[in-house]
Parts: C-alpha cells; sequence; structure tokens
C-alpha cells in the first residue's frame, strides 16, 4: 500500500530502533497498551511479543486500519480515528502509550494526551528531533507555552536519536524517542484552558517583557520584579505559581 504525504507517513524499518523504543515502555502482561499512528504495523508486531493484556491501535488512515485488522486479527482493537481528537478515556485507565507519531500533527496529539492524563501512565514517542528538543526545554530560544504547560503535567525526558535512513520513505530531518509520565499534578479543566491562554499571552511576543505581554505593571509578592523578565526566562513551575498568585487574585483571568 501507498504511503500519504498529506498524513505525514514515514514507516519505521528498523528493527534496532522498533525494540528500543518497546524496551522504553517496560510492557508487562499486566498493561493495556495504545499505539497511536501504527501504519503497517512494525511497531505492533514488537508490541505483541511482550503480550500485553490488551492493545489498542488508533489510525486515521482507512485503508491501513483495515489492513491491521487483517494482519493482527482479534490480538488487537483498530479504531480508525483522529488521535488529535480521540477520547483515550473511552479505552480505561493506567494505559501505556506508543507512537511513531505522524510529523504535522505531533504537537497537536500531545496536547489532546494532556487532556487524557488521568488514564495514562507513560508514553514513550518518536517526533522530530526539534519537536523533542521543544518539549523538554526549560528556558531559551526552543522553550514555548507548550512545554511551559505540559512539564507542570509530565515528566519528559529525550531518549535518543533516529537517523533518517531508519524509516520508509526517509524524513529530510532527524527524528527523536522521548518518554512522558504523569507527574499526578491537576486542575480542573477551565482552569487548565485559563493557564494554556495566560501562557500564550506570556509568549506572544517573545522579546518583550511579561509586563508588556500579560499587560500588568507589577506582580504581587513574592513575584516582584520578574514583570520585568521575559517568558523564556521562567520555569514551567514558577509559571504555574505565577499564573495561580493571579488567577486567585482577580477571581479568575
Amino acid at each position: 500500500m501507498r504511503l500519504k504525504k498529506s498524513l505525514g507517513q514515514h514507516f519505521l524499518k528498523d528493527k534496532g530502533v522498533i525494540k528500543r523504543i518497546v524496551d522504553a515502555g517496560g510492557i508487562g502482561p499486566e498493561d493495556r497498551v495504545v499505539e497511536i499512528g501504527p501504519g503497517g504495523g512494525a511497531l505492533t508486531e514488537e508490541i505483541l511479543k511482550r503480550n500485553p493484556l490488551e492493545l489498542y491501535l488508533v489510525e486515521i488512515d482507512p485503508d491501513w486500519a483495515e489492513y491491521l485488522k487483517n494482519r493482527f486479527g482479534d490480538r488487537v482493537k483498530v479504531f480508525n480515528a483522529d488521535a488529535t481528537t480521540f477520547d483515550f478515556s473511552s479505552l480505561g485507565e493506567n494505559l501505556k502509550f506508543f507512537g511513531n507519531l505522524p510529523y504535522n500533527v505531533s504537537t497537536r496529539i500531545i496536547r489532546n494526551l494532556l487532556d487524557h492524563r488521568k488514564v495514562m501512565k507513560r508514553g514513550v514517542f518518536m517526533v522530530q528531533d526539534e519537536v523533542a528538543d521543544r518539549l523538554t526545554a526549560t528556558s531559551g530560544k526552543e522553550y514555548g507555552y507548550l512545554p511551559a504547560l505540559l512539564q507542570n503535567f509530565f515528566r519528559i525526558k529525550k531518549l535518543f536519536k533516529v537517523p533518517p535512513k531508519a524509516f520508509v520513505p526517509p524524513p529530510k530531518v532527524m527524528s527523536a524517542v522521548f518518554e512522558m509520565e504523569p507527574t499526578g499534578f491537576n486542575m480542573e479543566e477551565g482552569e487548565l484552558l485559563a493557564f494554556e491562554n495566560f501562557l500564550k499571552k506570556a509568549f506572544s511576543m517573545r522579546r518583550k517583557k511579561l509586563k508588556k505581554n500579560l499587560g500588568i505593571k507589577k506582580f504581587p509578592p513574592p513575584f516582584s520584579g520578574l514583570e520585568e523578565k521575559r517568558a523564556e526566562e521562567i520555569s514551567p513551575k514558577t509559571f504555574f505559581e505565577l499564573f495561580r498568585a493571579l488567577y486567585l487574585n482577580k477571581g479568575g483571568l
């Protein structure tokens, strides 16, 4: 079957890399596993060798979804669905996630996983190397609103790089595998959306100071002076603490 450029499909072929990815997830016979974007099933095959309790495949391409059903039969449950909007909570709890994420929507999938963090035990994903660098950044030019948001909810660690030759067809960029594990930190949906919007405002003009981007001349103690800094200088934890102080002070931003 043909790969589809519109879906950002680059299938992993290097068996050594495939084994390293699955090893990083530590799958046991009691685990319920979700694979996002399985495509032709190279990663799926390796996951099945670990005999998980359940393996759910979420594949947006109807042709590949049908192929996966035929190839693996009742050993998997296939969902022909969009992982950027899929309700992963419908699959149960304590889920382990894997995926060679389509490059064009990888951050949207990861953002959707934030909304389903309560059912996530661990995730091991492959993305563009520069995306992995952004997700794990805590300061500087690669650091933005998404890592500032995600790192309050997940421990995110870059594991290893993957060269273009490991894929069919080979992408034009280096890839990387990273892991993310929920910290247990939580907040209500309304507050989460307000926090996300707060971070987007903070990073809206990267060279401007926070007092300009947020429209607040003076921050309350103990954050006095931070208004003179740029967003890329503020850690994820400090951003949340600042948001909470301003949010509670104003009864909602």
